[in-house]
Order: structure tokens, then C-alpha cells, then sequence
């Protein structure tokens, strides 16, 4: 087993390091310093290219981060009951639907969404895939499906309005995620990627620069280059013109489903 693949196991990373392929860059280095191995270089490489905001900037967004998602859990209290009591009429429980998600550093965490499929809907997408190549092959780029007969009307609703995601409002307080940041990705969706180091040195956010570019018509290797020109780029007013974009995302529904 090499080092690039083996499974990081410290504070509970589940992430796997994907491998690093072509000549590392060129570097002035000394006589002491030139056994440095591959990784160590490539390593040098990617932080290069991440460009550090100000000192303060951490501090203030976890700060706005922990106010804001205050204030909108019970600005929205009403509103988070309404739809808990319209998914528990149509369907009965639970209410809210938990998936691990990779979190900042790659630690497995638990996102909360209001569910929008049917119980059990796990096994019925296996049959549905194992009978649909064409949903299959839809499935395996975007993991998820346009028109999925597993989704409930309360929960076509939910989706294409982003309300289904307002319980992550919570995750946001808890220091899970941030309001703004990129979206969290399955548990092995980056294994492929040599940004994923740069993209989990971050929280990841309820909306992002994915999340006001098309959201699921975006395929993953734009998705991929987005997160990692946010996180090079993040700042102030980067944050400050995703939250402006979000109200527009949001009503336009674009890509969202």
C-alpha cells in the first residue's frame, strides 16, 4: 500500500488522498532538502496556488456563520415547523433525512435535510438503476435524478425552491459548516481530484459559487474548478456577492431538482 492511497484514519478522515501525477515543479532547494519525496513537493505546489485572505477574515465569518444561522433559525422557526408538518401528513416520519458528507479536512460529518423521498427510496433507486440504463447513466454523473419517481410532492416542491436544505442551518451553528463555502461532497466524489486537498481545507457551506452557477446542470469537473477558485479567492467580498447571487439562484430554481 503507498502512501498517496492509504485511508486516512486520524480524528475520523475518510477521505482518500488521490494520486498526484506529472514532474512537480521546479524549486530552490538545498543540499539537505533534496531527498524531499513527491508528495512533499506536490503538497508545496497546491498550497502555492491557495492564496491565504486576511487574519481576521476566519474569525468574522465563523462569527457571522454562528449570528446568521442564529438568526434565521428563528426568523424561519414558523416556517421549518409548516414544512415538517406537511412532509409528516403526506408521508408520515421522519422528517429529516441524514447523509455523511465529507467536512472541512475531510472528516466524515452529518448533513440534515428535510427529506423529500420516500422511506425506504434507497433500495427502490437500486432496482430503478439495475432497470434504467438511461437513469443509471444520469445517476452516475449527477447523483441524482431529474424526474425521480422516489421523490414525494411535498419533496418536489422542497427541491426545486432549496428549502429541503434549511435544516443545514444547524449544522452551520454546530461548526460543521459554514453559510457560505463549498457544497459538501459524497464520501468518495474526490477521490479523483488532486484539488480536493485545497477544497476541504475549508467548511463546507450551505451556498457556494456552484450553488449560484447552475447547481446540478454544472458537471463535476466545472463544479471541482468553481469550489477550488473559491477557495483561492475567498474573502469578504466574495462571500458578500455569493449571498447576493443566492436570492437570485434560489428564485430562478435554475438547476435545482
Amino acid at each position: 500500500m503507498t502512501e498517496e492511497s492509504h485511508r486516512r484514519t486520524q480524528s475520523g478522515r475518510v477521505y482518500s488522498a488521490p494520486p498526484r501525477s506529472g514532474p512537480p515543479r521546479r524549486a530552490a532547494v538545498g543540499a539537505t532538502q533534496r531527498g524531499s519525496s513527491l508528495e512533499q513537493l506536490s503538497d508545496r505546489r497546491v498550497a502555492s496556488r491557495v492564496s491565504l485572505p486576511s487574519t481576521a477574515y476566519p474569525a468574522v465569518k465563523r462569527f457571522v456563520d454562528v449570528v446568521g444561522s442564529s438568526l434565521f433559525l428563528v426568523l424561519l422557526s414558523p416556517l421549518l415547523i409548516g414544512i415538517g408538518v406537511a412532509i409528516a401528513l403526506e408521508t408520515g416520519f421522519p422528517i429529516l433525512y441524514r447523509c455523511e458528507r465529507l467536512g472541512q479536512h475531510g472528516r466524515k460529518m452529518t448533513a440534515l435535510k428535510f427529506r423529500t423521498m420516500r422511506d425506504g427510496s434507497h433500495h427502490h433507486l437500486q432496482e430503478l438503476l439495475r432497470n434504467d440504463e438511461e437513469a443509471r447513466l444520469e445517476y452516475e454523473k449527477n447523483r441524482k435524478l431529474r424526474d425521480d419517481p422516489r421523490r414525494t410532492r411535498v419533496g418536489t416542491v422542497l427541491r426545486r425552491t432549496s428549502l429541503d436544505e434549511l435544516p443545514q442551518l444547524w449544522n452551520v451553528l454546530m461548526g460543521h459548516m459554514s453559510l457560505i463555502g463549498p457544497r459538501p461532497y459524497f464520501l468518495n466524489e474526490l477521490e479523483a481530484f488532486p484539488e480536493a486537498t485545497a477544497i476541504l481545507s475549508v467548511r463546507p457551506g450551505i451556498t457556494g459559487l456552484w450553488q449560484v452557477s447552475g447547481r446540478s446542470n454544472v458537471p463535476l469537473e466545472r463544479r471541482v474548478a468553481l469550489d477550488t477558485q473559491y477557495v483561492r479567492e475567498r474573502g469578504y467580498r466574495l462571500d458578500a456577492r455569493i449571498a447576493l447571487r443566492t436570492f437570485g439562484a434560489v428564485i430562478s430554481g435554475r438547476g435545482a431538482y
